[in-house]
């Protein structure tokens, strides 16, 4: 059955519907895209199908083979590592001069991102837990104001629903478990515990994977 797309371009609204399938595991790793099958479902051209996989592929959620098909793909524990590391070194950066203008508003702001992503686990909905997990540590980037380091942080935000879905899977946790390991972070934030929550945004990023 075809889904309803969005009011944006037509690869975008195509790459969404099957970013939310892939996420959602609808479309489970080794599950392969045929174009003419998916635009034949979308109702749209070869070549919109053909730009939304692109942008897929750019995500690190599928592998196109060239004049054959596209594949849903895992993340490599490897390069799940190296997305972990970069995003803990731009969040520390960001927080270690302090919690910002008001550090009651960054809690609270904190909490709104985590019921969000509570109740996307409640309907096992991956693809909205994904988007509040951005939202959460989008407020910890924004502490230090610093236009460039949101940038550079904002750069890595594509890969993070793929990170997400491999890891999940590969820890063998489900997704009010993920929810829950962001809570240390919002009490160390409510404490006003500076030290305590550099340690907590490095736990949150960074265990789970063996030494280098």
């Amino acid at each position: 059955m075809a889904e309803t797309l969005e009011h944006v371009s037509l690869p975008e609204a195509v790459g969404k519907a099957l970013r939310r399938r892939i996420l959602n595991n609808e479309l489970p790793a080794e599950t392969r895209l045929v174009e003419a099958n998916l635009a034949a479902e979308f109702g749209v051209s070869r070549g919109t199908i053909r730009d939304a996989l692109r942008s897929l592929n750019a995500e690190g959620l599928i592998a196109i083979v060239p004049r054959r098909y596209s594949v849903v793909t895992r993340m490599s524990p490897g390069d799940a590592e190296d997305v972990c590391f970069a995003r803990y070194v731009l969040e520390d950066g960001s927080v270690q001069a302090g919690f910002g203008p008001s550090r009651k508003d960054l809690a609270r702001g904190l909490r709104v991102a985590m019921q969000r992503m509570s109740a996307a686990a409640v309907t096992d909905d991956m693809d909205a837990l994904v988007e509040g997990d951005t939202r959460f540590h989008e407020l910890l980037i924004d502490i230090s104001g610093r236009n460039r380091l949101k940038d550079l942080w904002s750069m890595l935000n594509s890969q993070m629903g793929a990170l997400m879905r491999a890891e999940i899977e590969r820890q063998g946790i489900d997704l009010s478990e993920a929810v829950h390991r962001h809570r240390p972070i919002v009490e160390a934030v409510e404490e006003g515990d500076l030290d305590r929550l550099r340690e907590e945004i490095r736990s949150h990023y960074l265990t789970g994977f063996p030494p280098s």
